[in-house]
């Protein structure tokens, strides 16, 4: 996460099965981009011009005959990012993609009906959808939350990043605490328990507002937006996010990404800062109050100046290491992982553990700086 983990990088470690387990519910993505391919290679090799007609579902008609006139109607179509690393993309009817849809069994949401009558639904993300029906952590998440559901359509790999966080947090914040509460851990559990349960959810949204969100029609659903938040519609999530059709950003807004982050991250730190010892501190209040107090006890922390500080650190070193880490795992997937994919799984657990290691010396300097250590 965050804070917790300065001395115990030494002993941590990943099991093995858990890695892959989540590794495994992203397998359906890779043969994604191999399946448009061969429609394309398909459409061509059945002579279908660009006067063609589209799906034309009938009976008697196999949807795999239809699905190649997708590829031959260049008025639906999305051109390339501008990037170099984006496919043309279609844009599919309601018709067209219900047919797709009832081929696989599947039932289309609410948001991607509404996104295919107002314009269009695109094939990569219809495509996607129907590989994350395979995994069943990644399938249930796909049609119960469209928000986590949107993020495992643009990064597939979104899933194991939140794991990837939440494991290594829990396992160094562990070994620190067994560490410094000594023989007393037991006898201190709750306070573990408060802040463990904490920097998980910490974990959580440090990860869930820098992923970027998948565009699942013609355009973004901010796109009609006005004010303030069409203004902040044109921000990315991250301040290396790629650029893709329906989301193009320009460098100003890449700047600005640091500032709105700043603002999120300051108030998930100070929100999980005030609820985490809030509850630390009433803890010990109940602990005197019942066992009665000692020369040991330690002072208890002033609530309101550890959620600044919380506040001040994750706006501050958590958004740039963060977005640093970002930055580093996008530079791994245009590269090396276009060659060997595994490397990038193994690229996120060694750059978030690292991470892990200087947010924890980072957080022990500022609550120094403060005063509430």
């Amino acid at each position: 996460m965050t804070s917790r983990c300065c001395s115990a990088g030494k002993k941590w470690r990943v099991p093995a099965m858990a890695a892959f387990g989540v590794l495994r519910l992203h397998a359906g993505f890779a043969p994604v981009a191999k399946r448009q391919a061969a429609f394309k290679v398909q459409a061509k090799a059945s002579g279908q011009g660009p006067h063609s007609s589209s799906l034309g579902i009938r009976a008697g008609h196999s949807l795999s005959s239809a699905r190649p006139s997708l590829y031959t109607r260049p008025h639906s179509s999305i051109g390339d990012s501008g990037e170099g690393d984006e496919e043309e993309d279609e844009l599919l009817s309601l018709s067209e993609a219900e047919a797709l849809a009832a081929s696989k069994g599947v039932s289309l949401p609410a948001d991607f009906i509404e996104a295919a009558q107002a314009g269009g639904l695109r094939l990569s993300i219809l495509e996607k959808y129907f590989a994350l029906q395979a995994g069943l952590l990644a399938g249930f998440f796909a049609r119960a939350l469209p928000a986590i559901r949107d993020r495992l359509l643009s990064d597939h790999r979104f899933l194991f990043k939140v794991f990837v966080e939440v494991l290594i947090d829990s396992g160094c914040a562990t070994v620190a605490e067994v560490r410094k509460r000594g023989s007393d851990f037991w006898n201190e559990f709750e306070f573990y328990l408060s802040d463990l349960v904490v920097g998980c959810v910490l974990d959580v949204v440090l990860v869930t507002l820098l992923a970027p969100v998948a565009v699942i029609g013609s355009r973004s659903r901010s796109a009609g937006a006005t004010g303030w938040r069409r203004a902040l519609s044109k921000v990315p999530s991250a301040v290396f996010e790629a650029s893709e059709p329906g989301k193009r950003y320009s460098a100003p807004a890449r700047v600005a990404c640091l500032g709105v982050k700043f603002l999120e991250y300051s108030l998930a730190g100070m929100a999980c800062g005030l609820v985490g010892q809030g509850i630390a501190n009433s803890l010990m209040m109940a602990r005197r109050h019942y066992y009665g107090a000692s020369e040991d006890d330690v002072a208890v922390p002033p609530l309101v100046r550890t959620a600044l500080t919380w506040g001040l650190f994750m706006g501050v070193s958590s958004n740039t290491r963060y977005q640093i880490v970002f930055g580093l795992e996008r530079l791994v997937d245009l590269t090396v992982a276009k060659k060997v994919p595994q490397v990038a799984y193994l690229t996120t657990v060694f750059i978030r553990f690292v991470n892990n290691v200087i947010g924890g010396e980072n957080f022990i300097d500022m609550a120094r700086w403060s005063g509430i250590q």
